[in-house]
């Protein structure tokens, strides 16, 4: 996942320079074409008879990027590995686990906490929390307190959420947290990952 590349690009009877981007979900083109295609999508892929074109194949049509035959290659042998799953994107294992605090209520969140969950923070690699509300928001945080464990915040998507993300990230930063990372849980719940700020040095002679 992650890559990207650039070339001449043409989709829908429209063509022009632009950038190719695979993300862990979706192919996504800027340039003179903006599209966002999701890798669900995607009907097949393979490169043009010379091997210098990339073809992506969607319902709407095929999608050529002119990348060159090493980056074609390159691009096929990532399209043909399987997405991370999330329990990889969260970081959980068997030998990972997750200190869970408050319950779990989205499927998709469940499913990837499966042998890879703790109730205490002993022996945890990280600490998550669903949170749908401010009210959870205030107790996940009482329960961290005086922890240092990274923290999966995961919470409704959308404007019309109980907890919208810049309410969130303001709460965590004012407490002391910094966010580092985020992903989609499922199609109503996204992540983001915080840690601890390191403490200010205090001032000499304080």
């Amino acid at each position: 996942m992650g890559r990207e590349a650039t070339g001449e690009i043409s989709f829908g009877g429209q063509s022009g320079p632009g950038k190719l981007l695979l993300e862990a979900a979706e192919v996504i083109v800027r340039g003179t074409l903006r599209l966002r295609l999701p890798r669900s999508a995607l009907t097949g892929w393979q490169a043009d008879e010379d091997g210098t074109v990339l073809v992506l194949n969607t319902a709407q049509g095929a999608l050529r990027a002119r990348l060159g035959a090493p980056e074609v290659a390159a691009w096929l042998k990532a399209l043909d590995r399987p997405p991370p799953g999330l329990a990889q994107k969260l970081g959980l294992a068997p030998d990972r686990p997750a200190w869970v605090i408050g319950p779990v209520t989205d499927a998709a969140l469940a499913a990837a906490l499966e042998g890879a969950r703790t109730a205490t923070p002993a022996g945890a690699a990280l600490a998550l929390a669903e949170l749908p509300d401010e009210a959870a928001l205030d107790a996940a945080l009482a329960a961290l307190d005086g922890t240092r464990l990274p923290f999966w915040a995961v919470a409704p998507k959308g404007r019309a959420s109980p907890l919208p993300d810049a309410t969130l990230r303001a709460r965590m930063r004012a407490a002391g947290w910094a966010d580092s990372k985020s992903c989609a849980v499922s199609d109503r719940m996204t992540a983001t990952r915080y840690h601890r700020r390191a403490d200010p040095p205090h001032a000499a002679g304080a």
